[in-house]
């Protein structure tokens, strides 16, 4: 008969689920989605079956103060100390380049677009617009046209550069090192290990800018709207809902619905996710209801990747909840055909709704669709003529003298800030207890988790035997696999391995500790070996996990600690086989993180803790800007409390 170390590769090379000839494959994944679906579906529900004005205004309420609260809250207002450091004429509008902190030392670069032409006198109605995805920001053509044509219908319009864009981008030693989503990212994944998140950083960014518009003798601060595309569409639809100053919204290349997003190209970058914001209301019919009756303008277009089906899904709703406040008209949806991108069409219904509803100019809305959509067919290409500042020097752009505003002296970035929360944090640590590991992280204790061994099989070897099988959770459809391998004549303290990659890079750790006499078993968390298949790739990542991660942020869960309570449940499991109280872990890789939590939370159930090639201290990540983002390592806020390296020691 074959001994245990004979069948150490081929019982790892197997795979243990085989449902009519699948696997688990995508099922963590599946099963995420299914759940955000739910919420979102539920979410729609509960805005809709608002039947009453205080009904509605009460969820606003509540809404409102659960996504500042999600997104870590907002500084206080510290003085702008805005300056305009150039002017440029141009014909029917002028460009001034504008420079203000929305805190201190921390630097927004913008252009102000101001009317001039006589047919528009002062105070001028205004307008925000926050760019979208583009390493040029506020210099791209397409944001510049969006400037223009804002000064051209008499709206002031102030377009400004997001973080990591333009001349924002936020690390020292390298402006443009990575894609615009990657840098929010980064920054993002940081965020959230404070309890706060990307969105916070762009939004007060937006208020500010906000501030900063109305503060000019030029504009009237109480005839304020805001637009943009794309990423900018996120934020428009953001300030819209969260800044009561606007008096019209609209948003575009944006709102959709979250289930038709995610399931058609995935969850998107950092600040587009808001832990729990599915669970809590904030999904894309709450960004619209939070502002009704205020007027907001869905702007689409019928091929873009966020969803054309599912901003007519959200429209439909809007329109229901506007209809029983008496005022249908004050929600439009604006399409047009074509990809994700701001047309000649939309640019201006944009700007004609925020003179209709900010401005009061009756005659702005409704326009002529068909002429609208005979300007795309018209607008040949961008030229210096029509996007303001395009196609000149790159300097004749900038706000600051380098194009770079961490050179001004004093200049602070969201790196910066965020090291300072985490030095404010340190000063005032408490002892750390499970109890507040559990209730940050989210991990259920293990007695509170049943599991039934199921898909079990027994393999006889001439020196033991060898079980594999699924724990399969009582109130979860994702099972842990396991393989153990038992000797007859064990000794020692058993291990369980955990690894990040494929099993079967595992065979020497497990031949070793057999030549020992020691039982060993190797177990899977979710999202890694059979459950390892995400549908979507998030901006480029090989893991598949992220994916998985990002939709647990929306539905108000970390990865990590659903992984700790597999870890926890295959312990149980191979401790039970091997006939003893406790087991020493040595995770590897990813793993690590959240074998750590199991080991310090169910510390009766674990011998020893070890760490391989693990990953980086949250620490350390907060305090090195270049460690790669990984969402599915992060628990949301947990360096407010620990760093994962505390549960091992």
């Amino acid at each position: 008969m074959t001994n245990l170390t004979l069948l150490v590769s081929l019982m790892l090379g197997t795979p243990q689920v085989q449902c009519a000839g699948g696997s688990l494959g995508t099922l963590v994944r599946d099963q995420l989605f299914n759940e955000a679906m739910r919420l979102d579906r539920a979410a729609d529900a509960a805005w809709t079956e608002c039947t009453t004005r205080s009904a509605l205004a009460a969820r606003q309420t509540e809404v409102r103060r659960r996504t500042i609260e999600a997104l870590g809250g907002f500084p206080e207002k510290t003085p702008l100390n805005a300056r305009t450091t150039g002017r440029v004429q141009k014909e029917g509008y002028v460009i001034e380049k504008v420079l203000f902190e929305s805190r201190p030392g921390h630097y927004v670069t913008a252009h102000l677009f101001l009317p001039d032409d006589p047919m528009f006198k002062p105070p001028y109605p205004g307008a925000v617009s926050p760019c979208g995805h583009s390493l040029a920001g506020k210099n791209a053509p397409w944001y510049q046209r969006v400037g223009v044509t804002g000064a051209k219908l008499g709206v002031a319009t102030l377009v400004y550069d997001p973080i990591e864009q333009g001349e924002r981008h936020q690390l020292r030693d390298g402006r443009t090192r990575w894609s615009t989503t990657a840098e929010h990212n980064r920054a993002g994944y940081r965020a959230t290990l404070l309890g706060w998140d990307a969105a916070q950083f762009r939004i007060w960014d937006g208020i500010r800018a906000c501030d900063y518009l109305s503060s000019r003798p030029e504009v009237d601060a109480e005839r304020l709207g805001v637009t943009g595309l794309s990423g900018g569409g996120t934020l428009s639809s953001y300030l819209n809902a969260l800044d009561s100053r606007y008096l019209a919204g609209a948003p575009a290349g944006f709102l959709s619905t979250a289930r038709d997003v995610f399931d058609n190209c995935g969850p998107q970058d950092a600040e587009q996710v808001i832990f729990g914001q599915l669970r809590f209301g904030f999904n894309h019919l709450g960004i619209v209801a939070l502002r009704a009756p205020s007027p907001v303008m869905i702007v689409t277009s019928h091929a873009d990747f966020f969803p054309f089906m599912g901003s007519v899904d959200t429209f439909e709703s809007a329109r229901q909840i506007y209809s029983m406040l008496g005022v249908p008209e004050r929600v439009e949806l604006m399409e047009t055909a074509g990809p994700h991108h701001w047309y000649e069409s939309t640019r201006h219904a944009a700007f004609w709704w925020i003179r209709r509803w900010a401005a009061g100019d009756r005659s702005a809305w409704p326009r002529d669709l068909t002429a609208l959509r005979r300007m795309d067919l018209e607008f040949d290409a961008y030229t210096a003529d029509n996007s303001g500042l395009a196609f000149e020097e790159p300097a004749v752009y900038n706000v600051t003298d380098s194009g770079f505003t961490l050179d001004i002296p004093g200049a602070r970035s969201v790196y910066d800030i965020m090291r300072d929360e985490l030095a404010r944090l340190d000063a005032g640590r408490e002892a750390l207890t499970p109890e507040r590991v559990r209730s940050i992280a989210g991990v259920r204790p293990l007695d509170s988790l049943g599991c039934t061994p199921v898909a079990r099989k027994e393999t006889a070897a001439a020196d033991g035997r060898v079980v594999r099988m699924l724990l399969s959770r009582d109130d979860d459809l994702v099972p842990v696999p396991l393989v153990a391998f038992l000797p007859a004549a064990a000794k020692g303290t058993p291990v369980i391995l955990f690894t990040d990659g494929d099993r079967k890079s595992l065979e020497a750790d497990v031949g070793r500790l057999l030549a020992e006499g020691r039982a060993v078993a190797v177990a899977e968390m979710r999202g890694f070996g059979e459950t390892a298949k995400g549908r979507k790739s998030f901006y480029g990542s090989s893991r598949a996990d992220e994916e998985m991660a990002m939709l647990s942020f929306a539905i108000g869960e970390n990865l990590v600690a659903r992984r700790a309570e597999d870890a926890a449940i295959a312990a149980r499991g191979f401790a039970s086989l091997a006939g003893v109280e406790q087991v020493a872990v040595v995770a590897s890789g990813a793993t690590a993180i959240p074998a750590a939590h199991a080991f310090f939370l169910e510390r009766a159930l674990f011998a020893s803790f070890e760490a391989r090639k693990a990953p980086a201290s949250w620490r350390k990540v907060l305090e090195d800007p270049n460690v790669p983002y990984a969402f599915a390592d992060t628990v949301h806020g947990a360096l407010r409390a620990y760093d994962w390296a505390d549960l091992a020691k």
